[in-house]
């Protein structure tokens, strides 16, 4: 072709006009009666349509055909019909014009007002209907000359149904409106001119004034007007205008331009403003739209990103799914991500996150044939320090996310680099430089290149196109732009691509990467720790439960060779820590349905609250609490029954099997009080409280092994109160869920109502202080403070009647140490952050994550401060703080309010946190791990012997084994997950005591054998003859899988 460019320019120079002559050309809202837009369709003509309302129900395909057969309506433009969240049903009869040839196109044009999904008569999902963005077209085949469709619309807006705002509580009365169903003659050559018009007009209004581009772009679009206008529109006119458009568009760029790799996404949100049974009809509608687009435009490329939603696909359309799997395997239709959700970077424990991707890459395997290598989050609250090395554990090697860039403090200086985790494993992380659900317009790629702030490092960066958040996905128009800017100078190059093909190109320039180690801490959003606290208590419940379950599960087939799968559980649990909904950011109406799953598998897996691990034929159990667990391995102490009671590490024994745990007691009870304080006080610890429950005084005793006590330290400065309850206004700048911002801080009030403080038990073994107060006028707070004499620390077992607006309650706990940087739990380990404000970075970290506890220290001493389900703490200067409630009203207007019951503990400590001087040989991290994961009881257990130690670590009281499972593929499998706790590289004896088995191997976080491990024995063998080791070297807070191979029975 021809590629030299000829036009000739506006009359005058007066560039405002000719501008504004072709916005007006193409527009929406203007002149329609004579301009290009208003001739993209041509005559009209009527269809047939019945409708039935289904109320609240979601029906199938089936019954919705027989109700219209049987019982539907006809109705016609203008008719209304809702309300919110209701399901209708519409059978659409056409009647080909009679004048109807293959030289004429012909559209059904069908407008809900809402979402929708348009049926083939056989009962076949066509595409998904957006009004909101323009979809409602469908192209109709010339025969036969009449035909049926159905259109299931349900009562929703595609980005949220709020009451004057998008994101606020759902008004539930909205009515809609049918606005159009018709045939109409269609005009592709005008379609195609829309889009040229489009793009040359952007080029003329951004691209630079000193280039002779920008006005050859606005001489261009002028010079087709006239050509157009002046042969009135005729057909010959339009093709010539296209193909100089097309010629414009066809001047490449110089070698030196920039490369965008477009990604169709369409970023469905698992729950957010909708519900979960929504986001089922949202994927249909989205991937079926999106595969007649991939039918036509041969070079497109889609990703997936949730598996649990290609489940829900595969259940509720089959046919759909299938057909997504021809175009996976054609490399087309991309699974990425790996995880069974796009859950939150923060919040789910190590062991969630590793599940999250176990699951989600056995189904995308099921899906495309492979696992995904790319972890997928673009829209996640931040990003755990801990992640590089799960998602290497779990197979992936690439990151991409977006959400950095919404940091509202300091600008992210990369975005293509090595992100290290705290062991030292990396991966390659890139970030797009626009948003994910760009549409391919020529500002989004220019602002792509001016975004990119890794130049001259790499020359490439990811464009994801397609609208999303409620889902939607690519339209005809963003493939239509990517053909145009495939190669047209001035703007940098779109290639349709693969996230694998972007990151193979990328990795070319891997030595040229920059590198951050650490967390990727989003400077905004950081409320979400705290937003929706029963949410997050049921998730560090489940965790929990779920964790000593399948150690139960893992005892019967070691013993009984008989198990069962807790997948089932495991999935339903991990659906609600979807990025919207464990951090709290969703309507109430999602919140009710997160707490119905946490209390249907609360109800399957344990009673009494949890206490209880339920077990075959536990409803027959005549004896209750007689078994008890512990997934630990190490010693733990049991009260029961005014008992100190020792439980052998990974052990499941009778209660009547424990032996007394051997602690020096003092006859005189632990609590002391008179008319202004309380003083409690144990072998480990003394604590004097005043009547508001404030910590006035806190000693730390170190005691050896001779049960002396050598020296004292004082953990709470003189004239400081400790356990400290502080409210803060928190009204945010927008987005109410999501935000606690830093002027939050200058609005502190220190509680200090009228209180009621009394002992309510006093013995040698457990000392308890109940303090009531008010919080205000509608909120109140009840505390029971906790010492025992087997614990070197106190509990606050805490009530609150929540009531408030806009508030935020956190309790605050100055220390007599003073540190850079205070140290917290997150997942497989821990991180520092700092305690002051020397820099912006340092400033903006005002509201942080947290997980089981947070410590600060200096040399030889320190304070940690624990808790069961909070995870948003703080700590500036000496002053530890744990948030604990908020009252948003924005997506929930009722989020938080009612009862609340959590509990928290303070340590002081003489040593450090992994080694405190004390003889109970407790380290802050098992501190930690055993107040959230309680001894509980085993009803339905039926056994001969007691269960105990068949693993055992010797080297290090730092490595953890975190989770003992059955293997998901083999039954003569266990897997072991392990980790270095302490933040040192160590080498380990894994000890092995059990006859069945007979091999070890080593793993990885899918269950895949990387090499075999030689057992070992040594002198401690002798006499048993079980008895062997696996020798195992540990990175600082490294994590590994072994698979232990079974004899089979």
């Amino acid at each position: 072709m021809n590629k030299t460019l000829t036009y000739k320019a506006a009359l005058f120079k007066n560039e405002r006009t000719t501008v504004e002559r072709v916005e007006k050309f193409i527009s929406e809202h203007h002149f329609k009666d004579c301009n290009l837009r208003g001739r993209l369709y041509g005559q009209s003509y009527p269809i047939h349509v019945k409708h039935y309302d289904f109320g609240s129900d979601i029906v199938t395909f089936h019954e919705a055909v027989e109700a219209l057969s049987i019982r539907g309506i006809e109705v016609n433009v203008g008719f209304k019909f809702g309300p919110t969240w209701t399901t209708h049903w519409f059978q659409v009869d056409i009647t080909l014009p009679e004048n109807y040839t293959s030289e004429t196109e012909i559209v059904l044009r069908f407008d809900p007002n809402c979402e929708a999904l348009l049926w083939s008569a056989d009962g076949q999902p066509i595409k998904g209907l957006s009004p909101d963005f323009g979809r409602t077209d469908l192209a109709i085949s010339i025969s036969p000359t009449t035909q049926r469709f159905y259109v299931e619309a349900s009562c929703s807006d595609r980005f949220g149904d709020g009451d004057g705002n998008a994101i606020g509580p759902v008004k539930m009365d909205k009515l809609f409106e049918l606005k159009r169903c018709e045939l109409a003659e269609y005009r592709a050559t005008i379609h195609d001119l829309i889009i040229d018009f489009e793009l040359l007009l952007e080029m003329s209004k951004i691209l630079p004034k000193e280039g002779a581009r920008r006005y050859q772009a606005l001489y261009v679009a002028n010079d087709m007007i006239n050509c157009l206008v002046l042969s009135d529109f005729s057909l010959d006119a339009q093709m010539e205008c296209h193909l100089q458009a097309e010629k414009f568009f066809r001047q490449p760029n110089g070698g030196s331009q920039m490369a965008l790799y477009a990604v169709g996404n369409c970023h469905i949100d698992t729950a957010w403003l909708w519900r979960y049974r929504e986001t089922r009809r949202k994927c249909a509608r989205s991937w079926s739209a999106t595969l007649r687009l991939m039918e036509k435009y041969k070079k497109m490329k889609f990703v997936v990103s949730q598996a649990q939603q290609l489940v829900w696909l595969k259940e509720s359309y089959p046919t759909l799914y299938g057909n997504m799997q021809d175009f996976a395997a054609d490399g087309r239709f991309v699974a990425v991500g790996g995880a069974w959700v796009e859950m939150d970077g923060n919040l789910p424990s190590g062991e969630s996150m590793i599940r999250q991707l176990l699951y989600g890459q056995r189904e995308f395997k099921k899906f495309c044939g492979v696992f995904s290598e790319i972890f997928w989050l673009p829209d996640t609250f931040g990003y755990s320090a801990q992640l590089p090395q799960i998602m290497q554990h779990c197979g992936m090697q690439y990151f991409v996310t977006q959400k950095m860039s919404w940091s509202i403090i300091n600008k992210f200086p990369h975005h293509s680099f090595r992100w290290i985790g705290i062991d030292g494993t990396y991966v390659i992380a890139h970030f797009p430089p626009n948003h994910y659900v760009s549409q391919i317009t020529v500002k989004e790629c220019l602002d792509s290149r001016h975004n990119f702030t890794d130049h001259g490092r790499s020359n490439i960066a990811m464009m994801l196109y397609g609208f999303g958040d409620g889902g939607g996905g690519p339209n005809e128009d963003m493939l239509k732009r990517a053909e145009r800017l495939a190669d047209c100078d001035g703007v940098p190059r779109v290639q349709h691509a693969t996230p694998q093909e972007f990151f193979i190109e990328l990795v070319k320039d891997l030595d040229n990467l920059c590198s951050w180690k650490g967390e990727l801490y989003l400077e905004l959003h950081n409320a979400t720790y705290t937003t929706q606290a029963r949410i997050k208590k049921m998730n560090r419940l489940l965790e929990s439960i779920l964790k000593d379950h399948e150690f139960l599960q893992s005892m019967s087939l070691l013993e009984f060779n008989e198990s069962k799968s807790l997948t089932s559980q495991w999935q339903r649990f991990l659906l609600n820590q979807f990025h919207d909904v464990l951090p709290g950011s969703c309507i109430k109406e999602v919140v009710a349905d997160a707490v119905e799953i946490y209390n249907v598998l609360l109800d399957e897996l344990a009673a009494d609250g949890g206490k209880q691990l339920k077990w075959k034929d536990e409803s027959n159990e005549k004896t209750p609490n007689e078994w008890v667990i512990n997934s630990c391995n190490w010693q733990r102490i049991l009260f029961h029954n005014n008992r100190l009671l020792r439980l052998e590490p990974f052990s499941i024994m009778h209660l009547n099997e424990l032996e007394l745990f051997n602690l020096p007691l003092s006859n005189k009870p632990l609590a002391l009080g008179d008319d202004s304080e309380f003083k409690l006080q144990n072998r480990y610890i003394t604590a004097s409280i005043d009547k508001m429950g404030r910590i006035t005084k806190l000693l730390a005793h170190c005691v050896n092994k001779a049960n002396s006590v050598k020296e004292n330290f004082s953990a709470i400065p003189e004239n400081k109160f400790a356990n400290q309850f502080v409210i803060f206004d928190d009204v945010p700048l927008f987005w109410d869920a999501w935000d606690v911002m830093d002027y939050h801080l200058e609005t502190k009030q220190v509680l200090n109502s009228d209180s009621q403080a009394v002992i309510v038990k006093n013995t040698p073994l457990e000392a308890c202080i109940r303090v009531e107060f008010a919080i205000s006028g509608k909120s109140s707070l009840v505390q029971y403070i906790t010492m025992f004499a087997h614990l070197p620390y106190l509990i606050f077992d805490t009530t609150v009647q929540w009531h408030e607006s806009h508030k935020f309650l956190k309790v605050e706990f100055p220390a007599n140490v003073y540190d850079m940087d205070a140290y917290y739990d997150i997942q497989f380990g821990h991180v520092k952050r700092p305690t002051h404000r020397n820099t912006s970075w340092d400033a903006a970290k005002y509201e942080v994550v947290g997980h089981k506890w947070m410590a600060l220290t200096e040399f030889g001493r320190g304070i940690a401060l624990l808790n069961n389900c909070k995870y948003g703490h703080s700590c500036t200067g000496n002053t530890m703080t744990l948030s604990l409630l908020r009252a948003s009203k924005v997506p929930d207007d009722t989020a938080d309010m009612g009862e609340h019951r959590f509990s928290y503990a303070l340590y002081p400590f003489i040593g450090s946190i992994q080694q405190p001087c004390n003889d109970l040989n407790l380290s802050v991290m098992r501190a930690a791990y055993e107040f959230n994961n309680p001894t509980r009881f085993v009803n339905g257990w039926y056994a001969n012997n007691k269960l105990s130690s068949f693993l055992k670590i010797d080297g290090s009281d730092g490595v953890v084994i975190d989770t003992v499972k059955p293997a998901e593929d083999d039954v003569n499998t266990l897997v072991i997950r392990l980790f270095e706790s302490f933040g040192g590289g160590v080498s380990v004896k894994l000890r092995i005591n059990h006859s069945r088995i007979v091999s070890v191997d080593l793993g990885d976080g899918l269950e895949r054998t990387i090499s075999s491990l030689s057992i070992e024995t040594d002198d401690s063998a002798i006499g048993n003859q079980c008895e062997g080791f696996v020798s195992l070297d540990f990175r600082a807070f490294e994590v590994k899988t072994l698979l232990l191979r079974l004899f089979a029975l």
